[in-house]
């Protein structure tokens, strides 16, 4: 027997030589708790790699170091076994509490948690992600009252895009209402797109808490640089804001009203067709009030002309003359027409900094 370490002496291994090869003798199976760890460590092994299969290995693998552990203290009296086992069953138990701490449930405010199920959570943005974009050190949460003015035409400066949590905003264009804005919809996503080259753009509308509202937002600069880091984020968000955009095109679109009162599709590759004599497009009620005068005094004209006179002007003359339509402009003349500067009146730029005029 040669001593060991421990209390105990370690066996001795026979060795038997044969010729000049050199056989060592097959000595018992060890103690059941050696057995016990290599069966956790082949376990552990074959745990998926989804994050629930890495907290699954990570366990298995502290139960199998700790069984060895206990084999080398008690069984072998080996303190350099136990040693280095020991260490790889710490470094796994920081292991299993990181992933845990990485898949606490993250809560938010209820405004802010409608918001992450309503936008990102479709997206597959985790948690952490959400809280990381609307944490304080990127973004800010403020409060309107009714009646209190977001952005003022021509005065405000477009430095922020903002994201209302609650409440209901109106746009307004020389006071005219345009189209509402409800929760979870951004404030200002056009102008965030069409005035990244600058910030000194300004609002070309007014925005006005119709209710009392909250809504969440990012100064441009701040923004950009966390998106810079975080490029899937970047991608949902910029998603977000073209689908935003698209929908108050749609709600524009609801606005523009021929003469006849019918509505134009903003998607067709050009909307001269629905231009007036005139050039200019009016409102749905002072459409559907020249519809109604004109069939009226349409009406009046029919019954003032006796039958039998009409029918002898049809006979005299044969068929109607038939009237040239007025040229309509084309879609050259689209740029000087009421609809492109009714339409470029319709874009509204964000900030609640109000900036004097130079």
């Amino acid at each position: 027997m040669s001593p060991g370490l421990g209390n105990d002496p370690l066996p001795s291994y026979n060795i038997t030589a044969l010729g000049n090869t050199a056989l060592c003798l097959w000595q018992q199976p060890q103690h059941i708790l050696f057995q016990l760890a290599n069966f956790c460590f082949a376990l552990s092994y074959s745990a998926p790699s989804s994050r629930k299969g890495i907290l699954f290995m990570h366990s298995v693998l502290i139960i199998g170091f700790m069984l060895l552990s206990g084999w080398a203290w008690h069984v072998i009296c080996a303190p350099d076994i136990f040693s280095w086992n020991f260490s790889f069953l710490v470094l796994n138990i920081g292991q299993l509490v990181y992933i845990v701490y990485q898949m606490r449930p993250v809560r938010f405010d209820p405004e802010l948690e409608e918001a992450y199920h309503t936008l990102f959570y479709p997206f597959k943005v985790s948690r952490l992600q959400f809280k990381r974009l609307v944490s304080p050190e990127f973004a800010s949460i403020m409060s309107l009252h009714a009646g209190e003015a977001y952005a003022m035409q021509n005065l405000t400066r477009t430095d922020r895009l903002a994201l209302l949590l609650s409440g209901k905003v109106n746009v307004l264009s020389d006071s005219n209402f345009l189209h509402p804005i409800l929760p979870c919809e951004f404030l200002d996503s056009p102008e965030f797109e069409s005035s990244r080259a600058s910030v000194d753009d300004k609002f070309k509308v007014s925005i006005v808490a119709a209710s009392s509202c909250r809504y969440l937002y990012w100064q441009r600069s701040a923004l950009e640089y966390l998106l810079v880091k975080e490029a899937y984020l970047a991608t949902v968000l910029t998603t977000l804001v073209a689908r935003d955009i698209a929908t108050k095109l749609y709600a524009m679109n609801n606005k523009i009203v021929t003469d006849k009162g019918s509505h134009l599709d903003i998607r067709l590759p050009t909307i001269s067709a629905g231009l007036t004599i005139t050039g200019e497009y009016r409102s749905p009620r002072a459409s559907r009030q020249a519809l109604i005068r004109r069939k009226e005094t349409s009406m009046s004209a029919d019954n003032g002309v006796p039958k039998d006179r009409q029918a002898n002007n049809l006979s005299k003359k044969g068929a109607p003359n038939m009237e040239p339509l007025p040229e309509m402009p084309s879609y050259d003349d689209l740029a000087s027409s009421g609809v492109e500067s009714w339409l470029d009146s319709s874009s509204k730029y964000h900030s609640c900094e109000i900036v004097d005029e130079d």
